[in-house]
């Protein structure tokens, strides 16, 4: 049985009637265009590409996909998005994929020879990722069109924004598909009704707004809470396990720290969730309620349903309570911080402000992807926030740990602040060590 056939086979097996004859024919010829792609791989697939948005666009008419159309999908040139979610270890996303918990929506705007599809969404009570698909008679740009999601009622919601881009190449691009991820913050209510908005052509072109309604009955009332109540002692500092939200697409864990710690904990920085049979969930990181109260975030298990869960790691950054504080002394030039490692490299009189420089050294290597000197606001000797602008990072790593250097740069406004600005640390690089391994399922 060839690819067509074969995918003929698994659409029929999806609806409850005979796939129409345009489906049939974009089959053959979406996979006959994505076979000459192959042997043509010199050549532009915007051909086999808008073949494919034709495809989509007739299995419109498909309430949900089935886990063999998936992956049938996958392996056709064109429709790589479904190949990065394999690869951007979500997954949790990509089980939902495989398990119809997918809207297609696969509705076209074509204009000025530039056409965007919004291609479907995932969604649930904690996340929305909208899938979009474009193409272009011709491109200056090398990323795809700006996108935005909004309430329809022009409501705000509160959510951190990201996107999942075609990777940037060293040549302008015709098509691409991309999306947009939207991490609620918890407890915010979810509308029906959505806009979707892409900008084309550019920063001067036109807004094409799509509304949308989310299919509730699909992604609704499906969190699972895992009480836990567990806590664990790393370094004489205690930290405890609440509770955790199970969500078809990621996995909430609510954290505390105790308030008779001696150390201000900042980050739990290698926690990740391990089933019984050894599959690792990574956490991304994780939002502050408080500086003893964190919600930590994890790829989704929902669709596995794991008999057993457990909370694994070893490191947890922290800083004696009496450490947080950084000075910055103006009229000496000089800087006073926990330790000897944060330098005031210098500091130049701009005339109306002053620009600072700073470095911060012995950074261990498998570190680098952390923030090492988050600061709050810097504030004057009257408690006033100081604006700062201008501000940059950069760092360092060589062979040696104690020749790891981060440097910060930024400028701030020359005013009567009486000399001394104050900043508290959000972070630190210092460690304290110690395995743990506790069960919450």
């Amino acid at each position: 049985m060839d690819e067509q056939d074969w995918l003929q086979k698994e659409l029929r097996g999806t609806t409850d009637g005979e796939i129409p004859a345009e489906a049939d024919l974009a089959i053959a010829q979406g996979i006959q265009r994505a076979k000459a792609l192959r042997r043509r791989r010199n050549r532009t697939f915007l051909t086999a590409a808008a073949s494919l948005v034709l495809l989509v666009s007739v299995f419109g008419t498909m309430i949900h996909v089935s886990p063999a159309f998936a992956a049938a999908i996958r392996q056709i040139p064109g429709m790589e998005i479904f190949v990065r979610i394999m690869g951007t270890q979500d997954k949790g996303l990509a089980r939902a994929v495989d398990n119809e918990f997918f809207q297609p929506i696969n509705i076209s705007h074509t204009q000025n020879g530039e056409t965007v599809t919004l291609n479907g969404v995932i969604a649930d009570e904690s996340r929305i990722v909208v899938f979009y698909s474009w193409n272009r008679d011709h491109s200056t740009r090398k990323s795809g069109p700006e996108v935005k999601l909004h309430p329809a009622d022009g409501s705000y919601m509160p959510a951190v924004i990201g996107f999942q881009h075609s990777p940037v190449p060293a040549e302008p691009v015709t098509s691409g598909s991309d999306y947009l991820d939207a991490m609620l913050v918890e407890g915010t209510p979810i509308p029906d009704d959505f806009i979707f908005e892409v900008k084309l052509a550019g920063d001067d072109g036109p807004v094409w707004k799509v509304p949308f309604k989310l299919d509730r009955e699909l992604f609704m009332n499906r969190a699972e809470t895992i009480p836990i109540g567990k806590s664990v002692v790393i370094q004489g500092q205690t930290v405890k396990f609440n509770e955790a939200k199970l969500y078809p697409t990621r996995i909430l864990l609510d954290v505390s720290y105790e308030e008779s710690n001696t150390k201000q904990l900042f980050g739990l920085r290698d926690i990740h969730l391990v089933t019984e049979k050894g599959e690792r969930l990574s956490s991304w990181g994780a939002s502050n309620n408080s500086e003893n109260k964190k919600i930590l975030t994890f790829e989704s298990s929902y669709f596995t349903q794991p008999k057993e869960l457990y909370l694994e790691g070893s490191l947890v950054t922290a800083l004696d309570k009496d450490q947080l504080t950084v000075k910055l002394d103006v009229a000496n030039e000089q800087i006073i911080s926990p330790d000897n490692r944060l330098q005031l490299v210098k500091l130049t009189d701009m005339g109306d402000s002053y620009a600072v420089s700073l470095k911060l050294s012995g950074l261990d290597s498998s570190w680098d992807k952390m923030n090492y000197t988050t600061w709050s606001d810097w504030k004057d000797a009257h408690g006033n926030t100081v604006e700062v602008s201008n501000h940059t990072s950069s760092r360092t790593f060589r062979e040696e740990p104690e020749s790891n250097e981060s440097f910060e740069s930024f400028t701030i406004p020359k005013k009567d602040n009486g000399g001394i600005l104050t900043t508290t640390l959000h972070e630190w690089p210092n460690p304290l060590r110690e395995p743990y391994r506790i069960r919450i399922k």
